[in-house]
């Protein structure tokens, strides 16, 4: 607990100490990890974490499409933990962060601040001027969410969202008001195989 108010609290943030710059082999990677979903790989901007063999989790997503808010910053990638998620989210998880949540929910609005922070410091200069002065609803669209779009300023629409969203968030950041949850619940973290998971084809 005391590790996420100390990043919460502290300095600058600075969005490229959270991911990189996607390698050339990253986009195929994912593109073939994202296989049967809607994707757009211009909207990569990053990777955010990487699996044991080298290959992207987390992708950073652009906070804007085509003009209009993006929600998802960090979204999971990895075949292996998209199904574990998935399992878990069958299992009640999201009811267990929900739980969570409602014991801190300062924490969890802080965390979700922290977000929309982030995401407007991924707008670039230049638009974020002109979302600022011509499109203010957009700008503030991109103010008010947290993890996954959450709008945290909504008591309504301020939940947990899902596993999936939450399990992206902490892994690329390192932390998170349910960390000690995921870090027990998302086991085993890593795949044995990337071909047998999907992430690279076989030969």
């Amino acid at each position: 607990m005391n590790r996420l108010n100390g990043k919460l609290s502290g300095g600058r943030i600075r969005p490229r100490s959270f991911f990189e710059p996607p390698r050339a082999e990253d986009l195929p990677t994912v593109s073939l990890q994202m296989k049967g979903r809607k994707f757009d790989p211009g909207m990569v901007i990053g990777t955010a974490r990487r699996c044991v063999f080298g290959l992207p989790s987390v992708i950073v997503c652009s906070p804007l499409r085509d003009g209009k808010p993006f929600p998802t910053t960090f979204w999971l990638t990895c075949p292996h933990l998209v199904k574990l998620c998935g399992a878990l989210e069958s299992e009640g998880a999201v009811a267990e962060l929900e739980r969570r949540r409602m014991e801190r929910p300062d924490l969890w609005t802080e965390y979700n601040l922290f977000h929309a922070r982030l995401r407007l410091l991924l707008v670039q200069p230049a638009a974020a001027r002109f979302l600022r002065k011509y499109r203010r609803g957009v700008w503030d669209t991109l103010r008010r969410g947290g993890a996954g779009g959450i709008d945290y300023l909504s008591r309504a629409r301020g939940g947990a969202k899902c596993l999936h969203l939450q399990a992206a968030s902490w892994l690329a950041l390192g932390f998170h008001p349910a960390g000690e949850f995921l870090h027990k619940a998302l086991v085993p973290l890593h795949c044995a195989a990337p071909a047998a998971s999907g992430c690279v084809r076989r030969c």
